[in-house]
């Protein structure tokens, strides 16, 4: 999940609403409306009703709501099947609607996703007008313009540089990014949007020519993630593949958020 969920993630109605997105038997449940083709989202709706009322009315909340099942979806490897689709019984009007069977991508479906992220972004873009760029949507999200500038800034200060690392160093520690510090810190708004669309494409490029001349042993190297968690090149890569997905999902509801405002 997005690293600018951390703080409501951290308050009490966050603890409690991934007690109950993320319990054990909850995937079960996705899993079969996904096979429905209903959004996966709808498993909640009651509960949420009988026990969440306040979210209702909490635009944070209901996005957390949202990229908790998301998460839970793509870490049992399912992909998104079509970014809107209608929720039965109130709290969300659309939900994503999810592959109806996990599948894992082979090391050469990863590349070709990896690559094909620059033009799937520029076909986002071309969605919006210039001056909706910097809105942001209610609650918890970012604007456009700090979508891109944030994968760029991941793609040439995070991505390059921990293969790079894994590959020089033994079981190098490899820290995760809060994203949304470096929005702050960097004032996105401020950047030049053409430029960081470009950059991103530039690193982009040049991480998946690494990525595709590297054999199977050198894959099969790791790093520590956040010190504790042994992460092998493959998983770095289908880590980043998760994150390209997170991002175009939050792009797209994005431009639903603006046409219906």
């Amino acid at each position: 999940m997005h690293s600018r969920f951390d703080q409501f993630r951290a308050t009490p109605l966050g603890r409690q609403l991934e007690a109950l997105l993320d319990s054990p038997d909850r995937y079960v449940e996705y899993a079969a409306l996904s096979r429905a083709g209903v959004p996966a989202v709808a498993a909640v709706i009651h509960e949420l009703e009988q026990r969440f009322p306040e979210v209702d009315t909490d635009p944070a909340a209901r996005q957390f709501c949202g990229a908790m099942v998301a998460d839970v979806m793509r870490r049992h490897h399912h992909d998104i099947l079509r970014p809107r689709g209608r929720v039965p019984g109130g709290y969300f009007t659309y939900g994503a609607v999810w592959t109806p069977l996990p599948a894992r991508k082979s090391w050469p479906d990863l590349l070709a996703s990896l690559a094909a992220m620059p033009d799937a972004l520029a076909r986002r873009i071309d969605d919006f007008a210039a001056d909706e760029r910097l809105q942001r949507p209610p609650g918890i999200g970012f604007s456009l313009h700090e979508h891109v500038c944030h994968l760029r800034d991941l793609e040439i200060e995070a991505y390059r540089d921990r293969v790079e690392r894994v590959l020089a160093q033994e079981a190098p520690v490899l820290m995760s990014v809060d994203g949304t510090a470096w929005a702050e810190a960097r004032d996105y708004p401020a950047q030049d949007f053409g430029a960081a669309v470009a950059a991103f494409r530039t690193a982009r490029e040049g991480l998946v020519a690494r990525l595709g001349a590297l054999g199977r042993e050198q894959r099969g190297r790791y790093g520590l993630f956040d010190g504790i968690r042994r992460m092998t090149i493959d998983d770095l890569v289908a880590d980043i593949d998760e994150h390209d997905r997170t991002h175009l999902q939050e792009v797209d509801e994005l431009a639903v958020e603006l046409t219906s405002a």
